[in-house]
């Protein structure tokens, strides 16, 4: 017999103390030598033994190849991560690795990666789901880089062939054996054992192997035995494996909980179904061959193995892909059809050669770096999508480094004149660069999924698709799903993550859960099956048992499943699945590739990013707006950012709805900035950003601004860079402009350093430059010692919070757009806002609160008079700015809450046909309307115009949707009797639950006489009272924000009739106060700097003794980080 019982004998102690993962000391012959530690000899470890570090133990005289591992990505079942594999097998001298997922290869590229850097060996193979449930799948090993792309292929049709994500369906082996061409190698394991005869007659022979397991499973003796005599019947190879679902001996605690989760159990129930120990762990070629004892086939397999591995391991890069050639003239190439398309575009951007010579010979420089580095292909796939928006009529716009680029601007990708602005077309793109340049293109996000399907028809299905997006595990997840797994009830769970939100921190730690055992071994011993749940004496009952804050913490940064990308796609000059499988998304008719954006540069795949971005969808319903109700079409990327007015407004804080200044703090930053010109929207842009922040430019720069700190500069060889900025440094390209005055480096290797220096910072390479910095100072300027070293500081500590002027350059166009039209058409604007929503940071009852305080009428949702959508309404004309009729705006049925725009379209369609409703049985009719419709409408107050008030309207409701069409009208009695009416703020609480929004005015409007008795401040009035002062402010929570550079404050947004405050909460108050939606406010006025803030040191209710339904009049906040 093989396995345990060939070896020499383990004693109970010794086996014990394997299964736990402690090792088995030292054995006699043939046990295993050594003792392996934790998994801290592995990056990415995350569990008990993080900082023992391996000792090695292992000698490596024998190497080993371990063909059918399980990695964290294939999700729920492998517990490390292919970085934490690579990193154990180049300790254990396992020379080439395999991990296998489930129908993908989703971890493929980590792999990869993770191998190259350490000299392990990669084989890639797959399991295949073929009788439709996955069990038993069909282990594939590739044979070189032409299995790869079979089993691919082989795979990506099987998923593309049924909607279910989850899903895949894969042909008879026989059409298998025939796309396989002889390229895999087929494993025969215990589940294929009985059905051996007919893969070796589908794929031959020598593409079949029996594969041999040695993990540890008591269960392997006789499946050895078995599969040793199919391999001798059939003459088939044997290798062996130990079947690892984890690196080492510490994740087999994690491998049992996610094989519980992934069966939807407790670790308790699912213990048949996994491993003695939790889970099998990578072995050495001294520990397989240990566990062999003197059993020659089993050691023989060890060799086998490796040399099957050495038959099929190649490096997945041989597998890029390059990009579709779009269709040029005859005798042109794409860089001629390139230079062709730019020219024309300088043409109208810039005029002629002699008109703007600089710019000119910008664009050629550009021209010959894009065409030396072969990259025309891209530039005119950009274009082509960009064209295809501007012939549809979708707003769009490129962001980041590409608005550097003068080709960009006049290709009109860019709406950014690089030249103009002084932009380095080296943080775009440099000779030095690894890649294709990176293009972002904005697109208005209602009309995104047009442009997304354009890409799929124009280059086709398999040769394009979304980018994935690999969900891990964080805080609340991991604490959640670790409860489930370690079977704890669900109340006790969301209690757990009720208290690690609202402290925002983690939840506090508990006992062993009231006797339970170890980790998961809790669940064999009945721990957390059982005594875990309901806790011991002396235990805190909300209290997080410690053996469930360890499994979290194991599993947070885990893969749990896969997502979408938020725009990007990929696009390839042949299918995609030779490289990656593709798979259906959840999204209708979208597909998406098995990796993420970083998966996909790896191996070369070219990703191009299509954002949704929801302020172009505002502007694109703004000037349709505008053109529709006052005859004037504005064209955006003609409107010169200089009218007075519109700064005015801007340096009030009168921001709200205005792109990227509307937050908390830009809108406390404005009145300080008191920008004037279009780059100081720029600055406003790039300062309020966690990195300026913490970098310490935000203050500087503002005293500055205003002339209460001098303009200096460390040396004068800064000023040419930081000029601009007075002195403070604030964006990437000014590092990169820095160092080329003050160094005399090249823009390129400018570039390099900022590069260095990013997040993935490069300690060789800043060691390099470093050197080049220190010779350039001394060269250009003679600047050497102390003088030298302060420089160097300032730039790496710079480097880690600037922003870059493209993107700011870019999205301030925006910013200036959106408050033009905010200060000339407020009404329109709203609209806008409205019919865009969800999207920005505030509320439509906000929005709509922000209308009316300039001047626009709000009217209320009627069945007689809305549309779908808010409209405007009764314009006042084609006079603009302040003192102009700015007109009304009319809320639309889709803001009925639960009517649905199908029945809100019905409505519309029904009073087109036949007029004016005059009866609540007439709409029901006509529109199809049942019960639940028409009483929405009812408590909405849309029914107001039939001459009946909501309660009246609710009791018709019933009765009068019942009369359908086909039946006689009149036939059923709908008068309702004398009901009593609704107050002020009845109809306030109604307004807010059927629609969010109150027309007649902020509720807060109906308090202000109790209000002004209690002493409360409007907070129109903050700026005015003293600073230091304590004061009462009262309102509705529009939103919180919790921003991570604010030490735990909470910043709460209160709303009144008359505009916004803006509170500081300490984490203490906050807890209290949390769930409070309409409050009064005690605290100290901070409003020296111009923007009033309060300082909270009380949060009360707001209670008005005989007003009862305060609470209810406000809706839910929106909270951000």
């Amino acid at each position: 017999m093989a396995g345990f019982s060939n070896a020499a004998p383990l004693r109970w102690l010794q086996l014990e103390r394997i299964l736990s993962g402690e090792g088995a000391g030292t054995l006699v012959p043939g046990g295993v030598a050594g003792r392996r530690a934790g998994s801290g000899a592995v990056r990415g470890g995350g569990g008990e033994g993080d900082d023992v570090p391996l000792t090695p133990a292992v000698t490596c005289a024998h190497p080993a190849a371990e063909l059918h591992a399980a990695g964290s990505y294939s999700f729920l079942r492998g517990a490390s991560d292919p970085e934490e594999y690579v990193a154990a097998a180049a300790e254990l001298g396992v020379t080439v690795l395999c991990l296998m997922d489930r129908d993908g290869f989703y971890g493929a590229a980590r792999t990869a990666v993770a191998a190259a850097e350490a000299g392990v060996g990669t084989v890639f193979g797959v399991e295949l789901s073929v009788d439709g449930t996955g069990d038993p799948p069909l282990t594939v090993i590739c044979r070189g880089q032409e299995g790869y792309r079979r089993a691919s292929r082989a795979v990506t049709a099987a998923k593309m062939a049924v909607r279910d994500k989850d899903g895949a369906v894969y042909p008879p082996l026989e059409e298998l054996a025939v796309q396989a061409g002889g390229h895999w190698t087929v494993v025969v394991d215990p589940s294929w054992a009985g059905r051996a005869d007919r893969l070796v007659e589908l794929f031959g022979a020598d593409r079949c192997v029996v594969e041999l397991r040695q993990t540890m499973d008591p269960a392997d003796v006789d499946d050895n035995a078995t599969l040793h005599a199919v391999a001798g019947r059939l003459g088939l190879r044997e290798i062996v494996t130990a079947l690892p679902t984890c690196a080492s001996p510490a994740r087999a605690r994690l491998s049992a909980a996610k094989t519980a989760l992934h069966v939807r159990e407790d670790v308790g129930a699912a213990s048949p179904r996994t491993h003695p120990a939790g889970g099998s762990w990578l072995r050495s070629g001294e520990e397989l061959l240990a566990l062999a004892g003197d059993c020659a086939w089993l050691r023989d397999a060890v060799g086998a193995t490796v040399a099957l591995a050495e038959e099929c391991a190649f490096t997945l890069d041989l597998v890029a892909p390059g990009l579709p050639r779009l269709p040029v003239p005859d005798g042109s190439t794409e860089a001629d059809r390139l230079r062709e398309l730019t020219e024309a575009g300088a043409r109208e951007r810039y005029g002629t050669r002699e008109d703007a010579p600089r710019a000119w010979a910008v664009i050629d420089r550009e021209l010959g770096v894009i065409g030396d580095l072969g990259f025309p292909g891209y530039f005119l796939i950009v274009h082509d999508i960009v064209h295809f928006c501007h012939e549809s009529g979708i707003l769009c716009q490129g962001r980041g480094s590409a608005a550097n680029s003068a080709v960009c601007f006049a290709l009109g990708v860019t709406n950014v004149d690089a030249v103009a602005a002084g932009l380095l077309f080296e943080r775009f793109l440099s000779p030095e660069r690894d890649g294709p340049p990176d293009i972002d293109l904005d697109i208005e996000s209602g009309r995104r999924e047009k442009v997304i399907q354009y890409v799929y028809r124009r280059y086709g299905r398999d040769n394009a698709a979304q980018v994935a997006n690999v969900i891990t595990y964080r805080r609340k997840a991991a604490l959640r799903d670790a409860g489930r797994a370690l079977g704890y009830d669900q109340g006790r769970i969301d209690g757990w993550t009720r208290a690690l939100a609202e402290g925002g921190g983690r939840a506090g730690r508990g006992g062993r859960g009231g006797g339970a055992g170890r980790g998961t071994g809790a669940g064999r011993d009945g721990g957390a099956g059982g005594a875990g749940r309901g806790g011991g004496a002396g235990h805190d009952p909300g209290a997080v048992p410690e053996q469930v804050l360890a499994l979290a913490d194991q599993l947070r940064g885990q893969p749990r499943h896969l997502g979408i990308h938020s725009g990007g796609m990929v696009i390839c000059d042949r299918p995609i699945a030779d490289v990656v499988p593709t798979e259906w998304a959840r999204m209708e008719d979208r597909s998406v590739v098995q990796w993420d954006k970083d998966d996909c540069a790896a191996v070369g795949l070219v990703k191009f990013d299509l954002l949704g971005l929801g302020m172009l969808e505002v502007l694109h319903h703004a000037v349709d707006l505008v053109e529709e109700h006052r005859g004037r079409r504005v064209d955006l990327w003609r409107l010169t950012p200089d009218d007075p007015g519109v700064y005015e407004m801007l340096c009030r804080g009168d921001a709200v709805g205005v792109f990227q200044v509307e937050s908390r703090a830009q809108l406390a930053t404005l009145p300080r900035l008191r920008p004037r010109r279009f780059f100081d929207l720029v600055v406003e842009v790039a300062l309020i950003r966690p990195g300026p922040i913490q970098g310490g430019s935000v203050h500087p720069y503002i005293r500055r601004r205003n002339g209460k700190e001098p303009v200096t500069y460390d040396h004068p060889c800064l000023r040419p860079a930081l000029e601009k900025t007075l002195g403070v440094p604030l964006f990437q390209e000014q590092l990169m402009q820095l160092v080329v005055d003050a160094a005399g480096f090249t823009p390129a290797e400018a570039d390099s350093l900022r590069r260095a220096m990013g997040s993935k910072r490069s300690p060789e390479k800043m060691a390099r430059l470093r050197g080049r910095f220190y010779d350039g100072l001394r060269r250009e300027h003679g600047i050497t010692g102390s003088v030298a070293d302060g420089l160097w500081d300032r730039i790496v500590a710079f480097a880690s919070y600037g922003f870059p002027e493209s993107h700011a350059q870019s999205f301030a166009s925006l910013v200036y757009f959106s408050a033009w039209f905010k200060y000339h058409y407020p009404a329109e604007f709203c609209v806008a806002l409205l019919r865009s929503q969800p999207m920005g940071f505030y509320s439509p009852q906000s929005l709509v609160a922000d209308a009316r305080r300039h001047g626009v009428t709000i009217l209320p949702v009627d069945v007689n008079a809305s549309a779908v959508e808010a409209d405007v309404e009764r314009p006042g004309g084609a006079a603009t700015g302040p003192g102009a009729d700015p007109g009304a705006i009319r809320l639309g049925l889709g803001s009925v809450r639960g009517l649905g725009d199908p029945a809100a379209a019905r409505i519309v369609a029904a009073r087109e046909r036949i007029g004016r409703f005059a009866q609540v049985t007439d709409l029901a009719r006509e529109a199809d309307l049942g019960v639940a419709a028409v009483e929405r409408l009812a408590r909405a107050g849309a029914l107001d115009s039939l001459g009946l008030d909501r309660r009246q309207a609710v009791w018709v409701a019933g009765t009068a949707a019942t009369e359908r069409p086909g039946m006689l009208p009149g036939t059923s009695g709908c008068t309702a009797p004398a009901l009593p009416g609704m107050s002020a703020i009845d109809l306030a609480v109604a307004d807010v639950a059927a629609t969010g929004v109150t027309a007649d005015g902020h509720p807060v409007r109906l308090l202000r006489e109790h209000l002004d008795r209690r002493g409360v401040v409007p907070a129109a009035r903050l700026t005015a009272v003293e600073d230091g002062r304590r004061i009462r402010v009262a309102g509705v929570v529009t939103h919180r924000q919790r921003p991570h550079t604010a030490s735990g404050v909470i910043f709460l947004g209160l709303e009144d009739e008359t505009g916004l405050a803006n509170i500081m909460v300490s984490p203490g108050l906050w807890r209290r106060c949390r769930a409070t939606g309409t409050v009064v406010v005690r605290g100290i006025v901070e409003n020296a700097s111009g923007a009033a803030t309060v300082r909270a040191d009380l949060i009360e209710p707001l209670d008005i003794a005989g007003v009862p339904g305060l609470r209810a009049i406000s809706g839910p906040s929106r909270d951000f980080r």
